[in-house]
């Protein structure tokens, strides 16, 4: 077999192969044989059928067949020969049975670019004191404390910042363009922007009892035909409460399981040193790729980039939903999908460049390796090792945890030789 592979950028490739006809004659034995073995002609028992009838009664099928098992003939021994990294399906432009009895085919598809790394023992990862400071651990303690906080009854106080509102609402379209509503129960705190400002404005200074109005109209955000549409609103304050912070003394500490405020301090010291590591280690991969990229922007494969763009938006929508958010409405789509695009171009390009150092380390994944992990996380997720390896086999999971095995292996290894293991 002769082929060609010429590189039309730096992602994509086009393959054009000849198969002789003396090869083409023995796979079309094979499939007919097997159209015999498998057809059943009236008259004839099943597999007795006659060659010719067979040929002649299944010839479109017998040569769509051919075609496909050539096809992947083709494909497996390019792929094998050239050392090929595909980044998506083989894309069959034209395939043909010639005259001579030889196949020709042409196809494209996309591959990872070639990557050129600096030397792997040229990184130094930047210094970071992962010792978390005094303001950093009481902000951790404040937040344990508003974790704890209760909301106490303040009827008597007036609307300000950081009160808990609960008010009826009514509204209204005084001109047209909506239907009325009403709001038995809304509750807000003040300051949080979790209502209209139009509406957090007129209940400021008001106390419980009080009645308010407050009017809003709507801008481009509302979409075209809502522009400039009136909404009136009448605000009766229900009730009001405020937050009730747990003093931060042993007897907070011993609530929460620990044996004094000094027992808790440690706590927290030993909490925020451990997530300062994960974020230095976030830092020194970010820093690496950077260092492995030399200021080039990595060419990415087109097809690959928008199905894992259109994976994370996915997701990102069944998120909404899950908090009682509709994905389909109100959700400025248009402004989202470009930052997921990039948020996933910059993953995708640092596991390229870390791939390519791996596979220069000569890190190899054994399958011992990969059920070992696979085990630890059915361990965290109280699930059956078979049913997790069951379910990540059938999304092509497995070997995606290899791969972030091995860029893993890789990272640490770099780490290693620059003398932060």
């Amino acid at each position: 077999m002769s082929h060609r592979i010429e590189q039309s950028s730096p992602c994509r490739v086009v393959l054009t192969a000849t198969v002789p006809a003396e090869r083409v004659g023995t796979e079309r034995e094979k499939v007919v044989v097997e159209w015999m073995r498998g057809v059943r002609i009236d008259g004839f028992r099943k597999g007795k059928s006659p060659r010719h009838l067979v040929e002649r009664r299944y010839a479109k099928e017998i040569e769509d067949d051919l075609t496909e098992r050539l096809v992947h003939s083709v494909w497996d021994e390019v792929r094998g020969e050239e050392k090929l990294r595909p980044a998506g399906p083989l894309e069959v432009r034209d395939s043909s049975l010639k005259v001579d009895g030889s196949f020709e085919v042409s196809a494209e598809l996309d591959v990872f670019p070639a990557v050129e790394l600096p030397a792997l023992d040229g990184f130094t990862a930047p210094e970071v004191d992962v010792e978390p400071a005094t303001e950093e651990i009481d902000k951790y303690l404040d937040t344990l404390r508003e974790r704890q906080s209760q909301w106490e009854p303040a009827d008597d106080a007036t609307v300000a910042e950081g009160l808990l509102v609960e008010a009826e609402v009514n509204g209204s379209f005084p001109a047209g363009g909506g239907e009325p509503f009403h709001e038995e129960r809304s509750l807000f705190r003040v300051g949080a922007g979790e209502v209209f400002p139009e509406i957090e404005a007129a209940v400021r200074g008001h106390q419980v009892g009080d009645e308010v109005t407050a009017e809003r109209v709507l801008g481009e955000e509302a979409g075209p035909d809502k522009v400039g549409t009136r909404i009136a609103y009448t605000i009766k304050v229900k009730s009001l409460r405020s937050k009730r912070l747990p003093s931060l003394d042993d007897a907070f500490a011993t609530s929460l399981g620990l044996d004094g405020l000094p027992a808790l301090r440690e706590k927290a010291v030993e909490r925020l040193r451990f997530e300062n590591m994960r974020k230095r280690r976030d830092g020194w991969r970010a820093a690496l790729v950077g260092y492995l990229a030399g200021g080039k922007e990595l060419a990415l494969p087109g097809r690959l980039l928008d199905e894992e763009t259109r994976k994370e938006l996915i997701d990102l929508a069944a998120a909404f939903a899950e908090r009682g958010i509709d994905p389909r409405q109100g959700i400025e789509w248009d402004k989202i999908e470009p930052e997921v695009r990039e948020r996933v171009a910059g993953r995708l390009r640092g596991e390229i460049l870390l791939d390519a150092a791996a596979a220069e380390l000569g890190i190899v994944v054994e399958d011992a390796d990969l059920d070992a992990e696979v085990e630890r996380q059915a361990r965290a997720m109280g699930i059956p090792f078979a049913e997790l390896k069951s379910n990540l086999g059938k999304r092509d999971g497995l070997e995606r945890m290899r791969g972030v095995i091995a860029r893993e292996r890789a990272f640490d290894e770099v780490l290693r030789r620059g003398g932060k293991a």
